[in-house]
């Protein structure tokens, strides 16, 4: 399953390219830039776009979930579509967690593939590419790691008796369009709960046959906090733009920055007094969108704009990732 999580999380990233939480995709693509693109390639030349859902489901249906290392699945996997095509459709959602009729297509069509044993040996190749880099830090560190996590949800289960509750608190499985189907699958003892090194806040949650799958990354509850961090600090320079006749103010030293224009200068154009003016300046000082020159008795302020420029790069990067 880390496998099948670190391709899905590459090709979508090739597709949504603002930058990586989990800290193995840049090293990944420096060592080996084409491997992404390569993977990609192999689904594009079956007119298959993105990452697909196939190899999870596989793997859940056969019994790889919990193998330590990949090896075994990828010796397989060229039976496997073939299996999957005898035994019939898997029963339940798709990885997404809800059933999507285009997911189920693609699922289809991506099997038909990998039922060509040239095909499925070609992705089984592409695949061992991908992790005969990733499994230097999986053997160091990330087997370990997800020992440890499944000791400390089982003791969280243990103790509330309850699958969600034994969850990271702000992972996405919680959602509610993912907790009733685990709900209703705790209740019949059939769910299994992957934790994932390579993942970071990412995850999934899927039923395949009568097993719901939760899948969650490690650091979940980490990259929640620096989220809340960096949003927090965000916030706080975004409020200095919150008023309307602030960022007037702000516009006006923009617009009319060769007039150097005053405080009374721009009290007069706004229509406020200039101890009014002179507090919105000096929020947005404060915020470091402006600067101040002084001359005598005179202050004229000028914009900065590397601190607009880096205020909306963070406010995009931020709501629009």
């Amino acid at each position: 399953m880390e496998l099948a999580y670190a391709q899905f999380y590459l090709q979508r990233r090739l597709h949504h390219p603002k930058g990586f939480e989990v800290p193995w995709a840049g090293p990944l693509l420096s060592a080996d830039p084409d491997v992404g693109s390569d993977v990609e390639a192999f689904w594009a030349a079956h007119s298959l776009e993105g990452p697909g859902v196939a190899l999870f489901v596989l793997a859940a249906r056969y019994g790889f979930v919990y193998d330590g290392d990949p090896e075994r699945f990828l010796r397989e996997l060229p039976q496997l579509a073939l299996r999957y095509a005898r035994d019939g459709e898997h029963l339940g959602a798709t990885p997404s967690g809800a059933e999507d009729p285009e997911q189920l297509a693609d699922l289809r069509r991506r099997i038909e593939v990998l039922q060509d044993e040239e095909q499925a040996l070609a992705l089984a190749a592409l695949l061992r590419r991908l992790w005969a880099f990733l499994s230097e830090g999986w053997d160091q560190h990330g087997r370990a790691a997800v020992v440890e996590a499944v000791r400390a949800f089982d003791a969280e289960f243990q103790r509330t008796s309850a699958v969600l509750e034994a969850l990271p608190a702000h992972h996405f499985t919680r959602f509610e369009h993912l907790a009733q189907s685990i709900r209703d699958a705790a209740a019949s003892a059939r769910v299994a709960v992957v934790p994932l090194w390579l993942a970071a806040s990412g995850g999934f949650g899927f039923r395949v046959d009568d097993v719901q799958y939760v899948g969650y990354g490690l650091q979940s509850e980490h990259v929640f906090e620096r989220t809340a961090e960096r949003v927090g600090d965000v916030a706080r320079r975004v409020k200095a733009l919150a008023d309307p006749n602030r960022l007037l103010a702000l516009a006006l030293v923009s617009t009319f920055a060769g007039m150097r224009p005053t405080v009374g200068d721009l009290a007069q154009q706004i229509g406020v007094s200039q101890p009014t003016v002179s507090g919105h300046l000096r929020l947005l000082r404060d915020a470091g969108l402006v600067a101040v020159e002084k001359q005598g008795n005179k202050a004229y302020y000028r914009l900065e704009p590397d601190a607009v420029r880096a205020l909306l790069h963070d406010l995009e990067e931020t709501l629009l990732r």
